[in-house]
């Protein structure tokens, strides 16, 4: 599903959201959820980290409020910012395919 957010700049980007259960989970396919979903989560307790895998620069002109940064292509690198335990819900998104 997808996920409007207007960055500073008044346009918008769409975000492709998906869900693990941990950093490491074992199924090569994980759900896509919805924002509403994201929100439920949020407030629902237990430990949710959302992680933005777009550039920093699209990072610094906008992203979801409490994410942190981690470019696509540095996941693996920096996989000690993630929570390990399958307890945790990790919320990857970035601006979708293109």
């Amino acid at each position: 599903m997808m996920h409007v957010l207007k960055r500073n700049t008044g346009k918008e980007v769409l975000f492709f959201i998906f869900v693990a259960a941990s950093a490491f989970a074992a199924s090569a396919e994980q759900p896509i959820i919805t924002a509403e979903q994201v929100e439920d989560r949020l407030q629902g307790g237990g430990n949710v980290v959302i992680v933005d895998v777009r550039s920093q620069e699209e990072y610094r002109d906008g992203h979801l409020p409490g994410a942190i940064n981690i470019p696509a292509d540095r996941i693996a690198a920096e996989r000690s910012r993630l929570p390990r335990d399958r307890a945790s819900t990790i919320i990857f998104y970035c601006r979708g395919l293109g």
